[in-house]
């Protein structure tokens, strides 16, 4: 990102269908708009998708709303969208972060609760939340957090009160750090 561009967060929400990533990084891309993060994901049929997007400085927000506006008008499906300037966006994880940066898994049996029971605990303990998978299989239920770690107590202790946390819960949890995780879950793909 340069001193000459601004940052904007965009949520997109529609009904699922082909073509929504295309339609709308297109827009952004002819407003000169680079996606520097994105997440999307589809849920139960609905489509959710936040993007960090910066554009040179003369692009305002109105303009955004009116290009995203013209693609709703000619989408199969209705589009939510939403534009907020995001002027202190951080693109990249800062090196001193990245160290802190932990991979926490909890599963147990499906109830209601789950997901704030888990994330009291990461708010108890001053671990921020940067991203969440979950899913729920017959009566069990599987998060996959990605924390930092960088602002909460020693590791050590924080060791200690997730394994008094897991078994009081009922939750099996397990905190690895980031680059642990990713070497023994990647795939090795193909190159073409």
């Amino acid at each position: 990102m340069t001193t000459s561009s601004q940052p904007f967060i965009i949520t997109v929400m529609s009904r699922d269908r082909v073509g929504i990533v295309f339609e709308v990084s297109t827009a952004l891309t002819n407003l000169q708009g680079e996606i520097v993060d994105m997440r999307q994901s589809v849920l139960q049929g609905y489509f959710t998708m936040i993007l960090l997007v910066t554009f040179p400085s003369n692009v305002t927000a109105d303009t955004i709303k009116q290009t995203l506006a013209a693609v709703d008008s000619r989408s199969a499906t209705p589009l939510e969208i939403a534009v907020k300037p995001a002027p202190d966006a951080h693109p990249t994880l800062d090196p001193d972060r990245s160290a802190a940066a932990y991979v926490l898994t909890a599963s147990g049996k499906r109830r209601v609760g789950f997901v704030a029971s888990v994330s009291r605990f990461c708010a108890e303990n001053n671990i921020n939340i940067l991203d969440i998978s979950t899913s729920a299989a017959d009566d069990q239920f599987v998060m996959i957090l990605l924390v930092d770690l960088s602002d909460c107590p020693q590791r050590e202790t924080v060791h200690h009160r997730l394994k008094a946390f897991s078994r009081q819960a009922g939750i099996k949890m397990t905190l690895q750090h980031y680059d642990i995780f990713k070497a023994t879950n990647e795939i090795s793909y193909d190159t073409f």
